[in-house]
């Protein structure tokens, strides 16, 4: 069986990846929104 230890090893290390998933996501995002505000910038300017 698993220790208690392990346990307690196993959840942080999720905990930890889910944290790190969501920063990740976060800052795909702002991208994605950046390069959108960028582009319709950009067509306002020449257009």
């Amino acid at each position: 069986m698993k220790s208690d230890k392990e346990d307690e090893y196993i959840k942080a290390f999720y905990e930890n990846r889910k944290t790190k998933n969501f920063t990740i996501l976060g800052i795909i995002i702002f991208l994605v929104v950046l390069f959108f505000f960028i582009t319709i910038l950009r067509m306002d300017i020449t257009g």
